[in-house]
């Protein structure tokens, strides 16, 4: 067989990573006004009827909106398609939506806004070329009204503050960095630590032991050992990647985002606990292992040293594993889908992953000779117990931050 090139597995996920929001970037617009509202809000269409539409339409926008129901079938999952088109994040969101293109970018109406506000944004010569304008209260008359144009954290304005004087507030405020890089001081060390901390499971961590024993003992030399090591680690990557990308497509058609990282980082902490469990009350019936059968038939392929061996055991152990160290990988894809949009989601899934298999690509390096990979599969099995111990604290632990500081 041929010299065995490892390089695209190692430029893989940094293209994964970095072509999808060069992509979302663009400046993509509704072609048509798009209105969405909810048939549970009693004032909503009353507010479109009465107020939105002739608002846009004096200013002549929306002459021809095509207006939605996204409680109904397919309502929610098209709602998310336009407001993935420009960008807007799943932390803001309201009842009432509007997504209104103009002559330099897209309005985004959210909430009940006064006319006289919808007018001043369609018409102010300073009004970037993307703008939410938010007005949350749906009863009485409002006291505030809140601006953001893709820049720093929401403003909150009180309601007879002048579009012009906020709209200048907005465009210069501090905070996290602008969307596209969403969040980034807080979610990228999260995503790299977390993705490290997920990496050192019993589960993965044995198999890769196990196959570097397996492959010494049948005496291949070192750059075969090399060859089939990348490409089980490989198959784990792209198994895992694409398990996350299912759980993030299906978690962004929440109407709550907030609730559902809420509801993972509990999830999380429920893992963390039967890890503890398992640690103390070793005969605990609920153990977060690998199915002995999924065991049995990846020891089988790697035992037969060949490349598709190699590629099924990667996919089995890929598959099989994720029960066992899944809970933090699920708490940080809700994490994503309420903190960021779409395309930088998936990056940060394709980092979240690049750090999942960089100690076993480290094991796999150093792991020079037999005598060193038979000694570390020993301390592996000899520490197996006190390895979960510490995974389960961790879990806990990261859970607990998440619901205290992150998620809020």
């Amino acid at each position: 067989m041929g010299r065995f090139n490892t390089q695209w597995l190692a430029a893989l996920p940094l293209l994964l990573g970095l072509a999808l929001p060069a992509t979302a970037q663009q400046d993509r617009v509704p072609e048509r006004a798009e209105i969405f509202f909810s048939a549970g809000c009693a004032d909503c269409w009353p507010y479109t009827q009465d107020v939105l539409i002739p608002a846009l339409q004096a200013r002549g926008a929306a002459l021809d909106p095509r207006i939605h129901d996204y409680t109904a079938p397919g309502g929610r999952k098209l709602l998310l398609e336009v407001a993935d088109t420009v960008e807007l994040p799943r932390s803001i969101a309201d009842s009432l939506y509007a997504f209104v293109p103009t002559e330099r970018g897209t309005l985004v109406i959210l909430g009940h806004v006064p006319p006289e506000l919808i007018d001043r944004a369609l018409t102010s010569p300073d009004v970037p070329p993307r703008l939410v304008l938010w007005q949350p209260e749906m009863h009485g008359t409002p006291s505030e009204y809140r601006l953001w144009a893709w820049k720093g954290e929401v403003q909150t304005f009180p309601i007879d503050t002048p579009f012009e004087e906020a709209l200048a507030q907005a465009m210069v405020s501090a905070g996290p960095l602008p969307i596209g890089q969403a969040n980034l001081a807080q979610l990228l060390p999260a995503v790299v630590v977390t993705g490290l901390l997920d990496s050192v499971n019993p589960c993965a961590f044995a198999v890769i032991l196990l196959l570097l024993a397996f492959l010494f003992t049948l005496r291949k030399s070192r750059g075969r050992i090399l060859q089939l090591g990348f490409v089980y680690i490989g198959m784990i990557f792209l198994v895992y990647f694409a398990i996350g990308l299912g759980i993030l497509g299906t978690v962004r058609l929440s109407d709550e985002p907030h609730f559902v990282a809420r509801l993972g980082a509990w999830i999380l902490i429920g893992l963390g606990a039967v890890n503890l469990i398992e640690y103390y009350v070793p005969r605990f019936p609920i153990k977060l292992h690998m199915p002995a059968f999924a065991g049995a038939r990846a020891r089988e392929l790697i035992g037969k040293a060949s490349l598709p061996a190699t590629v099924a055991a990667g996919v089995i152990v890929g598959l099989c594993t994720f029960p066992c160290s899944g809970g933090i990988y699920v708490s940080v894809i809700t994490l994503l889908n309420a903190k960021t949009t779409m395309a930088w989601g998936v990056s940060y899934l394709a980092l979240y992953n690049v750090m999942f298999v960089l100690p076993l690509i480290a094991i796999l390096l150093a792991a020079g000779n037999r005598v060193t990979a038979k000694a570390w599969a020993g301390w592996e099995r000899q520490h197996a117990l006190n390895i979960r111990q510490w995974y389960g604290l961790a879990m806990v632990t990261l859970g607990a931050v998440m619901l205290l500081w992150v998620i809020g």
